[in-house]
Formats: structure tokens, C-alpha cells, sequence
């Protein structure tokens, strides 16, 4: 599912990739790997075509260790909207 969800986040795909964020924490996928994803996903394909990027990535897997679950589902969900429309220089 994870495949699902970055690939929905590349296509700028906002709608399926909250979907599949939140199959993703139902099915009970570690929510400190979707952070780790996220924060390549931000400096490996966005890169310095957002600079904020990176930095919203960083914040939210740092929410997820500080604050934890159910909580920091909404800081997921926040970076996945950040991140999705955002222009990819390598597309």
C-alpha cells in the first residue's frame, strides 16, 4: 500500500493519497515508516522545487514521535496535502 500512497503523492493525486494514507494507518502500518517516506519523498523527488518540502516532512515525523498515535495522524495527513500538489523537478 505504501507504493499506492507515494505514487499518489508523485501524481499530485491529494484525494488517493489520503486515501491510501489512511488504509495505511487502519491496517496498522508503523506510523514513524509513512514519516520516513515522506521525508525521502520530499528531498529525493521535490527536492529544492519546494524547500518548505522537506521541512514539513521533517515536522511531521517528528510529531510522530513526540505525540504519537492517534494524534499524529492529522500531522500525516497535513504534510500528505503539503506534499502532493507540489511541483516534482524530476517528472
Amino acid at each position: 500500500m505504501i507504493s499506492a500512497f507515494i505514487k499518489s503523492v508523485r501524481g499530485s493525486d491529494v484525494d488517493a493519497a489520503l486515501h491510501y494514507l489512511a488504509r495505511m494507518l487502519v491496517a496498522g502500518e508503523d506510523p514513524r515508516f509513512i514519516a520516513r517516506r515522506l521525508m525521502i519523498l520530499a528531498s529525493e523527488d521535490i527536492g529544492m522545487a519546494d524547500p518548505t518540502a522537506l521541512q514539513t516532512a521533517v515536522a511531521a515525523a517528528h510529531t510522530v514521535q513526540l505525540i504519537g498515535m492517534p494524534e499524529a495522524q492529522l500531522t500525516l495527513a497535513h504534510a500528505t496535502v503539503h506534499l502532493a500538489p507540489r511541483p516534482s523537478p524530476t517528472r
